[in-house]
């Protein structure tokens, strides 16, 4: 699976850009428009009977609610880049906290039922914070991604890495190691 591209914008289309990687040109189909022509976006592959697809984006907090979104019954990837397309990731994620169908109903494609769903089904994720990784783990921090990876949700994985020592102040694998032994999963 293709994890994230990294290079040169050749040409740029209502809802894609083309990156240009080692003389490849990828279709990356983009909630908005990256800035600059140099890039790097993470994406999600898709991969159907009749093709293939590229969904990039500038940050992993918008992959992470893009795939967030698509793991909703009946919320298509096309679905999920209109929603990321007229709100922000925060913005998005409050309306989902709080309930607000009408807001995510704003987004083509998005109906009334199909918002209520997106509710039901991801508010208890995206947090009373209505934000979908919590802010520790938005950034960088390899410690909240390995645990992740260990099926910590993000929220717990945040909860596990306090009171452990911060980024850059211990190698990662202290961190994760602390935290786990903190959360008695060592």
């Amino acid at each position: 699976m293709i994890g994230s591209v990294r290079g040169r914008v050749i040409a740029r289309g209502a809802d894609h850009v083309v990156v240009e990687v080692g003389g490849l040109g990828y279709k990356v189909f983009v909630p908005r428009q990256p800035d600059g022509d140099d890039v790097l976006l993470h994406t999600h592959h898709v991969v159907r009977e009749d093709g293939q697809s590229l969904f990039g984006f500038a940050s992993r907090e918008e992959l992470a609610l893009f795939e967030m979104l698509i793991s909703v019954s009946g919320v298509g990837p096309r679905a999920a880049l209109a929603l990321l397309g007229v709100s922000s990731p925060a913005q998005l994620a409050a309306a989902i906290a709080s309930g607000d169908a009408a807001a995510l109903a704003r987004a083509p494609g998005v109906g009334k039922k199909t918002a209520e769903r997106l509710i039901v089904d991801l508010r208890a994720k995206v947090g009373a914070a209505g934000a979908p990784l919590p802010e520790a783990a938005t950034s960088e921090d390899e410690a909240a991604a390995a645990l992740q990876a260990l099926g910590y949700t993000p929220s717990e994985a945040v909860a596990a890495l306090r009171g452990v020592p911060a980024a850059g102040k211990a190698p990662t694998e202290e961190r994760v190691r602390a935290a786990l032994l903190k959360a008695g999963r060592a």
